[in-house]
């Protein structure tokens, strides 16, 4: 049974155990948050982590005056997976440049969404990736990649059928991770 309403201890698992203290009190900051759908659970190095699919929260009322740099960047990996897709991207464009190992999973995890806009972004940002980082995470998760790419391919084909397949962002960015997750 999926829980309708998360804690902080429920948010804090999709970071490593080493960031849990920091995770949790980054998402003691959060009013009453609304799990939408299943989470997803990933590998980071030899630790499963499990992120919420979507999460359904009021913004406005986060404080993040008394939290560190790296807490507000675990509300930010948090808040790319909100219910509101221009909430996803701002806090995308916050994260998508910062090298850490446990953000890939949420970047990579907007390349397999609808929204054209979101993986605009993380295209532009390709170059600024810490490709190691990714690539020990696309390489630990090839079943999560490959769900990634079924989605790509079917949102293309519902949506977006009308550009062509190699002029369509979300082809360029697994080309760019199959070629992180390829072995040399």
């Amino acid at each position: 049974m999926v829980k309708t309403y998360l804690g902080a201890n429920d948010l804090a698992i999709a970071f490593p155990p080493s960031l849990r203290p920091d995770a949790i009190v980054a998402c003691a900051t959060f009013p009453a948050v609304r799990a939408l759908g299943q989470s997803f659970s990933v590998r980071l190095r030899d630790q499963v982590i499990t992120i919420p699919r979507r999460l359904h929260l009021e913004t406005d009322f986060i404080h993040l005056e008394s939290l560190t740099v790296l807490q507000r960047e675990i509300v930010d990996c948090l808040l790319t997976r909100h219910s509101d897709g221009f909430t996803r991207q701002k806090h995308l464009e916050r994260i998508v440049g910062v090298n850490h190992g446990w953000i890939p999973p949420f970047v990579v995890q907007l390349a397999g969404e609808y929204v054209v806009q979101i993986m605009d972004v993380i295209y532009e940002h390709l170059p600024s990736l810490d490709k190691q980082s990714y690539k020990e995470f696309l390489c630990a998760n090839p079943g999560f990649l490959d769900l990634t790419e079924r989605r790509v391919i079917s949102y293309w084909d519902c949506y977006y059928r009308n550009v062509r397949r190699d002029d369509y962002v979300g082809f360029k960015i697994l080309e760019f991770f199959r070629s992180l997750s390829s072995p040399v």
